[in-house]
């Protein structure tokens, strides 16, 4: 019960609070006057957003794209390391005679595995 009334005084306090403040609100000027402009004031009143953005959304589609492409490419790397461990785990760990895969060296062809990636 004690919490019951801690709670009901706590939100009519608040009540309170939000109808002071909105009487209050149409009152308060958005002009503030006597202060002086600074120069990053004026530095920033002069850019021009509008010419700005698009070269902004340009670059931002520019940088999305090749991480786009770079993500794809580790994702191919990391493919071609699965497809080598899974013929490893395939071949019984070597057990039969046969002799170990090595992960990191380079195929018959001379590349490293990137078959996807030309």
């Amino acid at each position: 019960m004690y919490n019951f009334i801690l709670q009901i005084a706590l939100m009519l306090s608040l009540g309170a609070m939000v109808y002071l403040i909105a009487r209050k609100a149409p009152q308060i000027g958005d002009d503030i006057i006597g202060q002086p402009k600074s120069r990053f004031d004026y530095l920033f009143v002069s850019l021009r957003l509008e010419k700005i953005d698009p070269i902004l959304h340009n670059f931002l589609e520019k940088l999305l794209r090749k991480m786009k492409l770079f993500l794809m490419k580790l994702d191919s790397i990391t493919n071609n390391y699965l497809e080598k461990i899974k013929k490893y785990k395939i071949n019984d760990n070597g057990k039969n005679g046969e002799s170990k895969p090595s992960l990191f060296e380079q195929d018959v062809n001379g590349d490293k595995g990137d078959k996807n990636e030309k």
